[in-house]
């Protein structure tokens, strides 16, 4: 009997020290999400949960109940992976301003890209609201030999020894982590040649990494040639190939893109695509796509190019010469879609969103709405309003199908866009009821609605539709990092 009650004793105790001990462990909770709706495109959860969050990483996701030295309520809010936006020109402090509220957690610039990209890595190391990374840009390599000569980068074909350089040039950014190569092809159209385009297809392929590409645009409305010489140079080459924003480079070809894009997959091919839930695009005045017969290709006149600053709309070829003389890089918007071709691409499986936001210096400084309010819109306009896509659907499209582009070549975006134990903490909390953009083409300059709370590497960012001060969690993705 006293055995037995030393034993009855000693069970109590460990029950009583193991009970201490998972206290303890919920109580070392940095951050606790309460209650929400998780959403985990990658594994279908979709359910009321709680999240632990210990430093950088999800550690618990429970119906449990926690405890945490910060605790968020999330009662009847989304708890949704941090959107991952592949197509992000503003990579400042300001553009992720806009971001970040927008429930952006990573922001890349893979169109365009960076050439050399080391030094923009390091640069913003610890001056960055969100995360951030670039493509290998074909761009900045190709005027870097031609000696800095834009006229010449964009008009000229290269030499033998000039391509040689261009591909080597390319492939010193892929060294350095550029996630694939960004390729915007229509602007420097009329130098690429056929042997260059073909050269960083072999390239890309034998790197095993994409090319994001601004696709070459016909002049003739009707002719689909820009995105078959892509497909075919893909099926050449083996090469992995994303097309940017195929509402703004398809317009009325939409349909016709999404069935090649199709039957391109059903053949084995790699090929994606992206698109923002605007009809206007934006760029720069003076881009190399204004070389051609530019109204043909985009079926508009003057009167359909808006001049940002002031908003007002261009008038004729007059005005047109002078403000790009007067204003060498000068962004314009051009109002050439249609709602229907946005809602034939966002209705489309395994469209990714990406907002190809523009760069800007000042919080006050007008630019497309695209780079303030792509993320809510999609929520707001496209999933509640309209139902076009379901909601689980558009946050893969933001999230999960982002980082499953990427993951094969960029190791650490195998724990993003996903809401699993042992994923990253960056995570993005909205108002499901509430969630809508505010920026307009009229009065861009406004952030969404209902993003209340937005966690980088584990670090609130944003809460109760704040910013907060002095918070820059923002780590650095390259094909190194892990």
């Amino acid at each position: 009997m006293i055995k037995f009650t030393k034993f009855m004793t000693f069970v109590m105790l460990l029950g009583s020290l193991l009970g201490l001990t998972i206290a303890a462990q919920a109580e070392n909770f940095d951050v606790v999400i309460k209650g929400g709706r998780v959403i985990d495109p990658e594994t279908g959860l979709d359910g009321i949960r709680n999240i632990g969050i210990s430093g950088k990483v999800i550690t618990s996701i429970s119906t449990e109940e926690m405890t945490g030295k910060v605790i968020l309520d999330a009662n009847g809010l989304v708890v949704s992976p941090g959107f991952i936006d592949l197509h992000a020109h503003g990579q400042n402090t300001v553009a992720q301003t806009y971001q970040v509220r927008d429930g952006v957690t990573t922001a890349l610039e893979l169109e365009g890209g960076s050439y050399p990209i080391t030094e923009h890595l390091v640069r913003r190391k610890g001056s960055s609201l969100i995360n951030y990374g670039y493509s290998s840009g074909h761009g900045g390599a190709r005027i870097a030999v031609k000696k800095g000569d834009l006229k010449k980068a964009f008009h000229e074909p290269a030499s033998k020894e000039e391509l040689a350089d261009i591909l080597k040039n390319v492939e010193q950014a892929l060294d350095e982590g550029g996630m694939g190569i960004g390729f915007p092809l229509d602007y420097f159209s009329l130098g690429v040649s056929e042997a260059e385009l073909e050269g960083l297809f072999r390239l890309a392929a034998r790197r095993k990494v994409p090319l994001f590409i601004h696709i070459r645009m016909s002049d003739d409305a009707s002719n689909p040639s820009g995105f078959q010489e892509l497909v075919d140079m893909t099926r050449k080459t083996g090469a992995s190939m994303h097309m940017v924003h195929i509402v703004s480079t398809g317009l009325q070809r939409v349909p016709l893109y999404l069935e090649m894009i199709d039957k391109a997959q059903a053949e084995g091919l790699d090929i994606t695509s992206e698109l923002y839930p605007y009809t206007a695009g934006s760029t720069g005045i003076n881009s190399g796509i204004f070389d051609h017969d530019w109204q043909s290709k985009f079926g508009v006149s003057y009167g359909d190019i808006e001049w940002p600053p002031t908003g007002e709309r261009f008038t004729g070829k007059e005005m047109w010469d002078q403000y790009r003389a007067e204003n060498p890089e000068g962004i314009i918007i051009i109002h050439a879609m249609t709602e229907e071709w946005v809602e034939e691409a966002m209705s489309h499986p395994g469209v990714i969103i990406a907002s190809d936001g523009m760069p800007i210096e000042t919080l006050d400084q007008r630019a497309h709405p695209r780079g303030m309010g792509t993320y809510a819109r999609v929520l707001g306009r496209y999933v509640r309003e309209k139902a076009i896509i379901t909601l689980p659907d558009a946050i893969s499209r933001m999230s999960y199908l982002p980082a499953k582009r990427l993951q094969d070549f960029t190791p650490a975006m195998k724990n993003k866009g996903r809401l699993q134990e042992g994923a990253d903490a960056d995570i993005t909390i909205f108002d499901p009821e509430n969630v809508i953009d505010l920026a307009t083409f009229a009065k861009p300059n406004q952030y969404s609605k209902g993003i209340t709370h937005v966690i980088v590497a584990g670090q609130i960012v944003v809460k109760d539709e704040k910013l907060q001060e002095n918070i820059f969690p923002g780590q650095p993705i390259s094909t190194l990092s892990k």
